[in-house]
């Protein structure tokens, strides 16, 4: 019994050696791992990844990126394991460095992971060449990088907004490089030359064409000012003085682009108004009578009338007076009347008259049968051809003065009569038989022997 008993025991410890043996046969196993992308290849038994690595002496590093959880426990370790250990990674930007330690090799994700977001035309170096932040770095080995990141410009054209990344120094620079050009007339918020700062905004209005009537003429023209004035002064056609524009010069440009400039002028027109004069006649001996000579001359007063008148493209619109003043008051002439008497001789109808006066006189005819009060005159003498009548104010100074009218002949002033007020006048008289009717202007002369009085000036 106890024979057969021992058997037993010993059966049993070799049937749990054997396990054991094809248990450690199956632990036992060959692993690959790939460390940093370098293979390494070890039989070992492991059953963690963690333990795998310290049996080869490796503690795993915060930052480390493994193919599996380092940490689970499990009989069937994958034959094939990796391992991308994390380092250290310098960044270099604006003048400042900061420490990152990651396992990742594609540049952009460690930028990321250390708080920078990759912009278009952001660049990044490494060892001073430009390398590109989608291919990875070679792994394991610490690296040192340089971000540099591009300057931002927000661009404001014609109320569109455009942003812009650029490595570029100056605004001109960076708006060449993004294929948009400049003419001479758009008008941009900083010169080109602008240095730009890690973020920038800008205006940018392009100019369009205007058309600008002047009377008749059209001038085109390019401009991307705001206002009607500002285009105007742009284009060399300022408004002047009393010129004006419609729109107004403060408007925005309209949207049809035409502008007409209207040219104001103002003028002031002095306008005279003359005064009349009066003369007085003063007894002049040493002239011939009947002429006049100038001894004071007269002087014409002045009033003047100040108007102003508006002028638009040379046509007067408006015009207003703006009073009137007196200039100068009239001043009255002498006149000199001449006295001195002078026999003449003249031809008329045929006959030599010697003559002392001669006057232009408007002439009418009278008969007997035209008065029912007789046919007498103021001389007494019967009326019949031969007798003149004048004005009442000439016949006391010439009562029976001989004299000769051309067309009628020779008579005597013996009659008186009211005459035609305004006018020198003489009635020619007639007899019945013999009238002849006058109604026109004709010359009276004053016949030799001269009176012992003379008007000088006849009334």
């Amino acid at each position: 019994m106890n024979k057969q008993r021992k058997t037993l025991i010993l059966l049993s410890i070799a049937l749990v050696l054997s396990g054991l043996g094809l248990l450690f046969t199956h632990l036992w196993h060959p692993y690959q791992l790939k460390v940093d992308g370098q293979t390494l290849r070890v039989r070992t038994v492991a059953f963690s990844l963690r333990g795998l690595l310290r049996q080869l002496n490796y503690e795993l590093q915060s930052g480390d990126r493994a193919s599996i959880n380092p940490d689970n426990f499990t009989l069937s370790l994958p034959s094939r394991l990796s391992l991308q250990r994390a380092r250290l990674v310098e960044i270099h930007t604006d003048g400042e460095s900061l420490l990152h330690q990651s396992s990742g090799l594609l540049p952009a994700n460690l930028l990321q992971e250390a708080g920078f977001l990759l912009f278009p035309e952001d660049l990044l170096m490494q060892e001073g060449q430009i390398i590109n932040p989608y291919e990875p770095l070679d792994p394991g080995a610490e690296a040192s990088l340089q971000f540099i990141p591009a300057k931002q410009v927000t661009l404001q054209i014609d109320g569109q907004t455009r942003t812009l990344f650029t490595q570029k120094a100056t605004l001109a620079e960076a708006l060449a490089e993004a294929g948009i050009h400049l003419q001479s007339e758009d008008r941009l918020s900083a010169p080109g030359d602008t240095l730009l700062q890690s973020e920038n905004t800008f205006t940018l209005a392009r100019a369009k064409s205007l058309a600008i009537s002047i009377g008749d003429q059209t001038i085109s023209g390019m401009s991307a000012a705001p206002t009607v004035g500002e285009a105007l002064a742009e284009l060399g056609l300022a408004p002047q003085n009393l010129d004006r524009s419609i729109p107004p010069e403060d408007q925005p440009l309209p949207e049809n682009r035409q502008i007409s400039l209207i040219q104001g002028a103002e003028s002031i027109t002095l306008v005279k108004d003359e005064t009349a004069f009066n003369y007085t006649y003063q007894l002049d001996p040493e002239a011939e009578l009947d002429t006049t000579s100038v001894i004071t001359p007269g002087q014409l007063g002045l009033i003047v009338l100040r108007q102003r008148s508006r002028i638009e493209d040379g046509v007067i619109v408006h015009t207003i007076d703006e009073g009137s003043w007196k200039a100068s008051d009239p001043s009255d002439a002498v006149l000199g009347a001449g006295t001195m008497v002078v026999v003449k001789t003249e031809v008329v109808d045929g006959q030599t008259l010697e003559y002392w006066r001669k006057i232009s006189v408007y002439a009418t005819s009278y008969h007997p049968s035209e008065f029912s009060y007789g046919a007498l005159t103021r001389s007494g003498l019967p009326l019949a051809k031969g007798i003149v009548a004048v004005a009442a104010s000439w016949y006391n100074g010439l009562e029976m003065q001989p004299v000769y009218v051309p067309g009628y002949g020779h008579g005597i002033i013996a009659d008186s009569g009211y005459g035609i007020p305004g006018r020198y006048w003489i009635d020619l008289g007639y007899d019945d038989e013999n009238y002849v009717t006058w109604h026109d202007w004709t010359v009276i002369y004053f016949l030799t022997p001269v009176p012992a009085t003379v008007q000088a000036i006849l009334p």
